[in-house]
């Protein structure tokens, strides 16, 4: 495989995240060739686009898929790996079910076409910056090929397994993202209620053992910290709608594992209520408005 073949990475999917982390391959010196269901978003990287899948992995080395649901996923991994040619390495990084990347990694090992899930942790300014944690499942010589289109990627570039370990990584932690949220929005309930002034309770929970990087981005009492979403009328880094998503998904893996995740499913109810009353497309902290009308 030649220098210029090896250096030229089909991106599919340029949202939220996707765009992002391929800018930031665009300026570790990657050719990419972007395509999207959306022509605009692929013409907004500024480079190369394909209209389909099939066209944007033609002649490259790897391709990576960042896509809103796990049908998506199937769908695009799938045409991916029908036109690619042997040896390129497709990296899922979006969120699926573990199950499905197995499913889909033999299918493509028949064609002789490599896989690893590669999701991210660290929202929409890690993609920014460069600052992503990513958690890497597949073969052990696949992710070392691959390790340099990561790290373009990430802070953290991890290889936590065999096929559909990352994804397990990845859900895994949403739940504790998920849960931690609707138990800080209850406890800032709690401070509304008893008159506490929110901002002297931050400042107490951000210097004790209630600290967290969910608490330092997402304290969901609007005015507190200008760059949490809450002071912005919740405009989403990261909407409710793809939390409720990742937590229906690791619900669904805690099943599948014979793990009874009471706590997860509690949490599941109050993104559940906060959809009801509209607020999908908010930051996932905007949870914080369905508890508190429950007072």
């Amino acid at each position: 495989m030649d220098s210029a073949a090896k250096s030229r990475i089909a991106f599919v999917g340029l949202g939220t995240m996707g765009l992002r982390m391929a800018r930031r391959l665009v300026a570790a010196g990657y050719d990419v060739v972007a395509c999207d269901a959306n022509p605009a978003r692929a013409t907004a990287l500024g480079t190369a686009t394909a209209r389909t899948p099939a066209e944007a992995v033609a002649g490259t080395a790897f391709a990576l898929t960042s896509l809103p649901s796990p049908a998506a996923v199937a769908a695009v991994v799938r045409e991916l790996g029908a036109a690619a040619r042997p040896r390129t390495a497709v990296l899922e990084m979006s969120t699926s079910p573990p199950s499905l990347m197995r499913e889909l990694a033999a299918e493509l090992a028949a064609r002789g076409v490599d896989f690893l899930d590669a999701p991210v942790s660290g929202g929409p300014v890690g993609a920014e910056d460069g600052s992503l944690a990513v958690m890497v499942g597949g073969d052990a010589e696949v992710f070392e090929r691959c390790r340099p289109v990561l790290e373009a990627l990430g802070r953290l570039v991890v290889h936590v397994g065999g096929h559909g370990a990352g994804q397990t990584v990845k859900l895994c932690n949403n739940l504790v993202v998920a849960a931690e949220m609707v138990a800080l929005a209850e406890s800032c309930a709690i401070l509304e209620a008893e008159g506490v002034d929110p901002a002297l309770a931050y400042e107490v929970f951000t210097g004790s053992t209630s600290d967290s990087r969910v608490l330092r981005n997402r304290f969901p009492i609007p005015g507190v910290q200008p760059h949490h979403p809450a002071s912005r009328g919740y405009d989403p880094m990261f909407s409710l709608d793809l939390l409720h998503k990742d937590l229906t998904l690791a619900l669904e893996l805690a099943r599948e594992a014979g793990v009874e995740a009471g706590v997860a499913a509690r949490a599941l109810e109050a993104y559940e209520r906060a959809r009801k009353q509209g607020l999908g497309d908010r930051d996932y902290s905007a949870v914080y408005r369905a508890v508190e009308t429950e007072r």
